[in-house]
């Protein structure tokens, strides 16, 4: 795996895996791990989408571009792996108070 194809995942899914992180408060602290977690993504997308055969820069760039366009089956995607990834450091958050909780029921 190249630092060519780590730059790839940054540039086009870098601000949304820190807004996932974010929002959903994910055990993943991203000043340390950031590095840890792209090759992770990138194992995982290259298995899933390449069937976990070698790829060249431009196949998996295009492979990026094509799944922006469907940013919310992206963000779903991302989600898991993510939280995959936060599973190996310990507990996933867990929702306390009014996070979850809906005062209707």
């Amino acid at each position: 795996m190249s630092e060519d194809l780590l730059m790839l995942i940054d540039k086009y899914l870098g601000d949304m895996i820190e807004h996932i992180v974010y929002k959903y408060r994910y055990n993943v602290d991203l000043e340390e791990e950031y590095e840890q977690l792209l090759k992770f993504i990138y194992r995982r997308l290259v298995r899933a989408w390449f069937r976990g055969k070698d790829v060249t820069y431009e196949e998996f760039e295009a492979a990026l571009r094509s799944a922006r366009r469907k940013r919310r089956q992206l963000e779903i995607l991302l989600s898991y792996l993510i939280s995959r990834y936060a599973a190996r450091n310990g507990p996933i958050y867990m929702p306390t108070g009014h996070d979850w909780y809906d005062e209707r029921y």
